[in-house]
């Protein structure tokens, strides 16, 4: 069955064939599946830039781990419209600077450049404000 790449959750859902809670194992799956491909590959941030081979050896990977809980097989179609979105949400967190990646190589950083470590000091004092301020029986009840 074909759907559009713009299809709801519901229609997607009904071409893959599965009940509420197959679909939700299946949407943990996949998410599961796209973080690891995005951190082993981060140049590849949109469907297009995944090369065929890989895209197949996914959808294998995918249907393995449903087929082991007894959920149906999903095709193709039905994964390039998951991981579409799994990828644009991945670059979504990644430029809002909540991904832990992104997390990791700016705290790597931060004893090279002077700058970087006086943006770290108010972080520090949001966790304990005892060490930089006076006691203030408002602010600190």
């Amino acid at each position: 069955m074909s759907i559009r790449i713009n299809a709801t959750v519901n229609e997607a859902r009904a071409a893959a064939g599965h009940s509420k809670e197959q679909w939700d194992r299946f949407y943990f799956i996949t998410k599961d599946e796209a973080k690891q491909l995005s951190e082993a590959h981060p140049d590849w941030t949109r469907w297009i830039h995944i090369p065929a081979n890989e895209k197949d050896l996914l959808l294998q990977r995918i249907n393995g781990r449903l087929t082991a809980e007894g959920i149906p097989e999903v095709e193709m179609i039905i994964l390039k419209w998951r991981v579409s979105q799994l990828l644009r949400d991945i670059q979504r967190k990644y430029a809002e600077g909540s991904m832990i990646s992104g997390m990791a190589v700016t705290g790597s950083q931060p004893q090279a450049e002077g700058s970087t470590q006086q943006s770290q000091s108010p972080q520090r004092s949001e966790s304990s404000p005892s060490e930089t301020r006076a006691y203030d029986p408002v602010r600190d009840v």
